[in-house]
Formats: C-alpha cells, structure tokens, sequence
C-alpha cells in the first residue's frame, strides 16, 4: 500500500473517530481528549529528552497526572469552569513535590518540560472538555454537540482552504524561517473557508452562539491555528525532527495532527465563554 493511501486511510480514521465521540456525548468526547493527551504527552516526553532510560517512573508520574488533570475537567466543568485553574495549581504542586525525589543530574529542566507539557498539550484539551460539557448543559439546541464538531469542520476547511489556495497562487512567504511552504494567499485561503462557514453555521444552527459569535470564531480558529502549527513547526526544529511519531502513518504522530486544535481549543474556549456562556463563570 502507497504512502498516499496509508495517509487517507488514517487521516479518514481520525476524523471518525472525532466525529462519532463529539456526537456520542461528553463521556466519549472526554474519553477521546483524554486519549489524545495520554499519546501526545508521550511523544512530547520523547522528543523533548525527559523519557530516558531510567527515568520510566518520573515520566510515568506526569503522564497519568496530566491524563489525570484532563480527564477531570469533563466531570465538574458543567458546575464550575473554576474547576481549570484548580487542576492547573494542583498539577503545579505535584509536579513540585515529585522534583524533588527526582534524582537527575537536572530535575528543574525535568519539572520545566513537564510544565510545558501540561500547559501546551493538557489544558487546552482540558478547556475543550469544558467547553463541550457546558455546551451540553446551556445550550438550547437539539444537539448541541454541532456546535463543538463545528469547530472541527472550521480547523479542516482552513488547512483545506489554505492548501487549495496556496498551491495554485501562493507566492508570498508567511513564515519562511518555519514553514517554507506557507504562504499569505494560503493563510487568506483558509480565512475566506473559515468565514463561510461561520456565516453557514450562524444562518442555519439551532444554537446560542450569534451569527457575528461565529464568525468571529471563525476568524480565531484560522489564526490560531496557524500559529498552532508553526509553533509546533520550531519545537520540532529546534529538537532536529521531522515529526513527533509515527502513530499515524502518511501524517507523524498525533502531536502533529492536534497542533493547531491545542491552539484553537483554549482561545475559542475562552472567547465563547466570555461572550456567550459567561453568566456561568
């Protein structure tokens, strides 16, 4: 099987299985955020050196305490959004205790990555469950697990947009130091895509998220997203790799096809509870 193949076939199953899970309810949607966070801090304990041999026990401790902190979230998110910094100071403290059983040559770079590792892969996961638990609760439509998927169609239409566009007329560099192959018509590529489906999803979802609330999610979702991939783009330089795995063949690890969500997820979370959902805060 071509390499071509291998790609739609894995790419296929990864948006199955977001889209049976963020249509099955909170507890699979839970189940799945919390299993993307278990396999991406894996790779990102690899990458960065912190998975060494001996160091199992340490590496082990962070990851199920950081599954741990983004499983939570799901379950109370509907009675408190408080709930996110909580787990964010009590990850802190563990984490801050366990370094100092840490027998390495240099356990305060250990509890550094370990951090990095909590605020770049498990919160935002975390405020995603959150947001979809409150949605769940507050929201007056039939299903209102739409509007979390919504968010999901917008991530694929900008790389759509911007692939479709960019490869025909991109001309002008975005951000050649990082990614060579970007270009500014691309980025305004995935921009129009995501806009349109803002407007689509303000015109005909049953939903408290306004039309302008929609668009303007639109908007976040293109920008942060491409910031979500560049900044994935200079960890991987700056490590010498190419991608963060091999979990999904044709397409790296997973860290490589969550990159822009673990933008989008914590700044649309953090917009929609603001402007529509925050009678809850």
């Amino acid at each position: 099987m071509n390499n071509l193949a291998l790609r739609a076939i894995s790419g296929a199953v990864y948006v199955a299985l977001i889209v049976g899970a963020t249509l099955s309810g909170g507890f699979w949607f839970g189940l799945l955020m919390t299993l993307f966070a278990l396999l991406a801090s894996m790779e990102f304990t690899q990458l960065t050196g912190s998975m060494r041999p001996g160091d199992g026990a340490v590496a082990n401790a962070i990851t199920a305490t950081t599954v741990v902190a983004t499983a939570a979230t799901v379950w109370f998110a509907a009675r408190s959004i408080a709930v996110v910094p909580v787990i964010a100071v009590l990850f802190f403290l563990i984490r801050g205790v366990l370094a100092l059983y840490d027998r390495r040559e240099q356990p305060f770079m250990a509890v550094g990555r370990s951090f990095l590792c909590y605020l770049y892969i498990a919160l935002p996961l975390g405020t995603f469950n959150a947001l979809y638990a409150v949605t769940g609760f507050f929201s007056p439509a039939s299903r209102p697990q739409l509007e979390i998927l919504m968010i999901f169609v917008m991530i694929w239409l900008n790389d759509t947009g911007a692939y479709l566009v960019g490869s025909r007329i991109g001309r002008r560099k975005l951000f050649e130091r990082l990614s060579p192959k970007k270009s500014w018509e691309g980025f305004f590529g995935g921009l129009a895509f995501c806009l349109l489906a803002g407007v689509g999803a303000g015109l005909w979802m049953d939903s408290q998220v306004g039309m302008w609330q929609w668009v303007a999610t639109g908007a976040l979702v293109c920008l942060f997203a491409t910031w979500g991939d560049l900044f994935e783009s200079l960890l991987k330089r700056n490590l010498g790799v190419k991608d963060s795995g091999r979990l999904m063949p044709g397409h790296g690890g997973i860290l490589d096809r969550i990159d822009s969500l673990l933008f989008v997820a914590p700044a649309v979370s953090l917009f929609l509870f603001l402007s529509v959902y925050y009678y809850i805060l």
